[in-house]
């Protein structure tokens, strides 16, 4: 049986963001779903795809 993931707590009241790939304000959590899924996938119309803020915040959320 699968279940569903649950949010991180880590990510709880993040603050949104300027993306400038995606040209608009992102949130954090919607950020690193998208960059994981779109180079996970191998989107490379996606401009999440090797972004390099998205490796940047994938890094730090690591580190956390």
């Amino acid at each position: 049986m699968l279940y569903p993931l649950m949010p991180q707590t880590k990510m709880e009241g993040e603050a949104d963001f300027y993306c400038s790939g995606l040209k608009r304000r992102v949130a954090l959590a919607k950020c690193m779903d998208w960059f994981v899924d779109h180079n996970a996938l191998r989107r490379k119309e996606s401009p999440c795809f090797k972004c390099a803020l998205g490796t940047a915040n994938r890094e730090n959320f690591a580190r956390s």
